[in-house]
């Protein structure tokens, strides 16, 4: 069992709660699905209800910090938050999504919760303190081979250029017969890294804070992080300690040789 801060004990009880809430609006988006009623507005108010209780939540917490979304942070001590990760498998009813809360420390992430309310999957990150879900230690697959990987990618919509790369990567993977996943979930993919079930993840740059949250979540969990530049298109690569290294130079020979 994890020992976890009075921080991260805080944030996962009251998460849990709010999760509540999501999983109700889940289920009544879920079964419009099948109708020809548009999800947007229920998206909407159940994405905006679940703000408003993070706001309150980390307001309580520490009032004198800040809250922002990734990318948008202004100071070297704030909250970041992503409340729903993934709105588009949440506004079609598929479970793969997350909300992401984050503390900035002197410019380091150093506290990161994420939680998956429809598997009741609640993963903690904090400096120096491990890797944790559900309050068992979790850490990167120790898989050396190619044969024996999984590999997953991550496409950012409107990126025409960068989803091309990724697309040119995916067929080089596939090429080599690797098992390859895209679940849309930015969040899901990086805690599947940290617990060993997928080995690479390859997604187009990302924002800074974006980019510290992922050093946090990977070095808690004996991963790693790597950037690979193709075509003037940085690719960001986070993987356990083997395999990220052999799907980097596969791809950088491929792209020489062409």
């Amino acid at each position: 069992m994890s020992n976890l801060s009075p921080l991260l004990n805080v944030l996962n009880k009251s998460l849990r709660i709010s999760g509540k809430k999501i999983i109700r609006d889940f289920s009544e988006i879920e079964k419009l699905q099948s109708s020809i009623k548009n999800t947007d507005k229920y998206v909407n108010i159940a994405k905006s209800n679940l703000e408003n209780d993070i706001y309150l939540l980390l307001k309580k917490i520490k009032p004198d910090l800040d809250i922002f979304t990734y990318g948008n942070s202004k100071y070297d001590n704030n909250w970041l938050i992503n409340t729903i990760d993934s709105p588009v498998n949440f506004s079609r009813g598929i479970e793969n999504f997350c909300i992401n809360v984050s503390l900035k420390e002197n410019d380091k992430i150093t506290t990161c919760i994420i939680y998956n309310p429809i598997r009741d999957e609640i993963f903690n990150f904090q400096n120096g303190l491990g890797s944790f879900k559900n309050d068992y230690r979790i850490r990167v697959s120790e898989r050396k081979r190619l044969n024996e990987s999984v590999v997953s990618f991550y496409n950012q919509v409107n990126k025409k250029d960068q989803n091309n790369i990724i697309g040119n990567i995916r067929q080089i993977i596939k090429a080599n017969n690797i098992e390859t996943r895209e679940s849309g979930s930015i969040y899901s993919d990086v805690c599947h890294i940290a617990s060993g079930k997928i080995d690479c993840f390859l997604l187009p740059k990302q924002n800074i804070d974006l980019k510290k949250n992922f050093t946090l979540i990977l070095s808690e969990s004996g991963g790693m992080m790597s950037e690979l530049k193709i075509n003037d298109q940085e690719i960001c690569i986070a993987s356990n300690k083997y395999i990220g290294k052999i799907i980097k130079e596969m791809i950088e020979n491929r792209y020489e040789t062409r």
